[in-house]
């Protein structure tokens, strides 16, 4: 018989169930390490490129993740410690040099709205314009509610309500009428400029009429007020100041340098403005329909935002100065004056872009004299069809079905129509932002080579009316012109790509050898162009038809400039791209290590924006291959570079001497002659450095310091945009590291 002590195995129980609720509750307890250390350390091994992801991280999670009552991400958080509404009584009586404050301030937030600031963090922080645009407030858009300031008040008050309020409302009128513009245009939403107005209107009720209206009646107090007459005068130079922007939105005034002028009053008399910030709050932002927590208000400089309403109109004077009739009846010359538009320095602004395309697309037609449909002939008849009957502009008036002319002006007619909307993007396009130049351009390419097989088409339709053949080549003059066209827009969206630096280093080599080859064949088409342009000339000389001869004169001259620039730039893209190969060959450019990337499928990757070409495809990676392994020794390469930097220089300078009438650059000559300089200043630069590279190659060979070519002591370093020579010609800077 066996005793059982029962108290012993409860005393064994409860011992162990206490034991493990404590290890229960050790482990439910919150338990806080800091792992940035070991996280700093843990992402220091990776390597630059290496993409880590979490496949157990789910959105679920990740919204899980954001917490309510986090001013950071709940947008109705509001600190303990403050209000949810300002407490500035926008009503109040203020001294005028407090409102000449407001005034500049909110001078300063309209220009950081041009510059792509969202409204909410810019005008509409401002208290009194928020007043104006309250959902329940109507016309007149008084500061208070009831009836308009009666004439027994002060004039602290009136300054207020009437010469504050008069500014605010054209103000915000501004706002309207450039949302307007911007809107009518080609941007890009929050890219460009932001357009969202956050659940306000901006003064629907209100004309700007009834706007520059107001400012009127505010100058007309000023003279009858008690105020000291330095403070008024700069009162009224900031009402004339608005009325003038204003009026030049609406097209009452054209001439942006009276706004420069006005400026130059309000910044003299800015010192006489105490500070008055209570005026201004980021707490307006949490009555607007916004997603997105309050965000800072902008602060931008006095003197930075004088400087950017000076550039503006600059830049607004330029776009008016770029389209004149002179200049859009070239299309070549219109082409290069939006190129330079693009490329001021600073970049124009979304207002100033938006300016130009309204100026160049507005309406109906280029200027007076000048239609679209006749660039697209000019454009046709300069490049491939100079002195031919087919481009004759009377032939599209001919009438008579059976008559051969007004067969093919039909033809004609029937490709023009088909390729407007894309050769408008040619001139549309270039007045967007840098990058978004280059990704419309690249979606271009695959439309422009469809084109291509619309072209052949046209072509065999035009000779079986009107035979155009010299012995037994063919001209086919719509195939030429529409090659032409893609191949200069795979030129630009190389060019782009370097100067946004899309590309690596190590990559440059690849593309600047791609350019060359496009080049190579642009400069056949002109030499195509040019062989059939001299036996018209013949022909033409025969009949004495002096309008003809005077075209085809023109044409020769623009073919001539062409093939000159032509050949200077695939000199250069030669030299570069054998440059840029043998420093990769001896490792002074050394590739980023890819552990899973194969030559193929990088090269497929690099060429996908022209794999897709059916009309005269790009080489195969073999075709590359061949071409770098025929390059030879450094100092060969070295010699060629060195002969093609001079033949370069000798082109450019041939360049240098063509008329504006001849290269097409009217209105655009001193942007012409900055680029060429640049361009020499790039061949230079390339001979400089392949002395050095030679200089290094040869002494370290001399001292025995290397064995092989893939040994030698190089180092290259690739110049950051901006710190070029030229923006599209990149010089690798050579030193050694022994």
């Amino acid at each position: 018989m066996v005793l059982i002590d029962h108290d012993a195995d409860t005393s064994i129980a409860a011992t162990r169930l206490e034991r493990e609720a404590r290890s229960a509750m050790s482990y439910a307890g919150p338990k806080i390490r800091d792992v940035t250390g070991e996280f700093d350390a843990a992402a220091k091994q990776l390597p630059p490129g290496r993409l880590v992801k979490d496949e157990y991280f789910t959105l679920f999670e990740a919204v899980g993740a954001l917490e309510i009552m986090d001013p950071k991400m709940d947008s109705g958080f509001v600190p303990e410690d403050d209000t949810a509404e300002p407490e500035f009584d926008v009503c109040r009586g203020l001294l005028p040099t407090e409102v000449l404050w407001i005034m500049d301030q909110l001078l300063g937030l309209l220009i950081g709205w041009h510059d792509g600031y969202p409204l909410s963090q810019t005008v509409f922080t401002s208290l009194h314009v928020d007043r104006l645009l309250s959902p329940d407030n109507r016309r007149p858009y008084n500061l208070h509610f009831g009836s308009s300031v009666s004439t027994g008040v002060s004039d602290t008050e009136q300054v207020i309500h009437l010469v504050l309020r008069a500014y605010c409302l054209a103000l915000v009128k501004s706002c309207a009428l450039v949302l307007h513009t911007i809107q009518l245009q080609n941007f890009y939403e929050e890219e460009d400029f932001v357009t969202h107005l956050f659940g306000r209107e901006l003064l629907h009720g209100l004309s700007a009429e009834d706007a520059l209206g107001s400012i009127g009646e505010a100058m007309n107090w000023l003279p009858t007020s008690d105020i000291q007459k330095d403070v008024r005068d700069a009162l009224s130079a900031r009402l004339d100041f608005i009325w003038t922007y204003v009026s030049l939105l609406t097209n009452d005034l054209n001439d942006w340098h009276d706004l420069t002028d006005v400026l130059d009053t309000i910044k003299a008399t800015h010192h006489l403005a105490p500070p008055i910030p209570e005026a201004f709050s980021d707490k307006v932002q949490r009555q607007l329909a916004s997603s997105t927590p309050p965000r800072p208000m902008m602060q931008v400089s006095w003197d930075l935002a004088c400087q950017k309403w000076r550039e503006m109109c600059e830049d607004t004077v330029a776009a008016g100065r770029l389209t004149t009739e002179d200049i859009c009846q070239s299309p070549q010359s219109l082409q290069r004056a939006i190129w330079a538009f693009a490329y001021r320095d600073p970049p124009p602004n979304t207002y100033a872009r938006a300016y130009l395309q309204t100026i160049l697309f507005g309406a109906e037609r280029l200027g007076e004299n000048t239609s679209f449909f006749d660039l697209l002939l000019v454009d046709i008849r300069d490049l491939v069809l100079a002195g031919d009957p087919l481009a004759n502009p009377d032939n599209f008036l001919i009438e008579v079905p059976s008559d051969p002319r007004h067969q093919s002006a039909r033809i004609m007619e029937v490709f023009m129509d088909k390729v407007f909307d894309e050769y408008m993007n040619f001139f549309r396009m270039v007045c967007q932002n840098r990058c978004r130049i280059r990704r419309t351009f690249t979606q271009s390419i695959g439309v422009l080579d469809s084109l291509e097989a619309v072209a052949v088409q046209t072509d065999a339709d035009l000779d079986a009316i009107t035979p155009m053949r010299n012995g037994d080549v063919l001209l086919c003059p719509m195939t030429c012109w529409v090659r032409y066209q893609k191949l200069q827009i795979m030129i630009w969206t190389i060019q782009l790509g370097i100067e946004t630096d899309v590309y690596l280093p190590h990559e440059l080599s690849l593309m600047y050898w791609l350019l060359s080859w496009i080049l190579e064949r642009k400069l056949s088409l002109i030499t195509h162009s040019e062989v059939f342009l001299v036996w018209r000339m013949s022909e033409a000389n025969g009949m004495r038809d002096t309008r003809v001869v005077a075209e085809c004169l023109s044409s020769q001259d623009y073919l001539r400039s062409l093939r000159t620039q032509v050949e200077a730039e695939r000199s250069l893209s030669i030299a570069l791209w054998q440059l840029f190969t043998v420093l990769t060959a001896v490792k002074a450019i050394k590739p980023l290590k890819q552990d899973y990337a194969r030559e193929l499928l990088l090269y497929e990757a690099r060429m996908k924006s022209y794999l897709g070409l059916t009309q005269d495809p790009i080489p195969p990676l073999s075709e590359y291959k061949a071409a770098r392994s025929a390059l030879g020794s450094v100092q060969e390469v070295c010699g060629t570079t060195t002969a093609m930097t001079k033949q370069a220089k000798s082109h450019l300078a041939e360049l240098k001497k063509m008329t504006p009438h001849q290269a097409r650059y009217v209105g655009t000559e001193e942007q012409f002659k900055r680029e060429v300089k640049q361009m020499e200043t790039t061949c230079v630069a390339i001979a400089v450095q392949t002395s050095q590279l030679l200089r290094l190659s040869v002494h370290q060979a001399e001292m025995g310091s290397a064995t092989s070519e893939e040994k030698l002591g190089i180092e290259a370093t690739v110049p950051a945009p901006g710190s070029r020579y030229h923006d599209w010609w990149v010089v690798p800077q050579i030193k050694s590291t022994k």
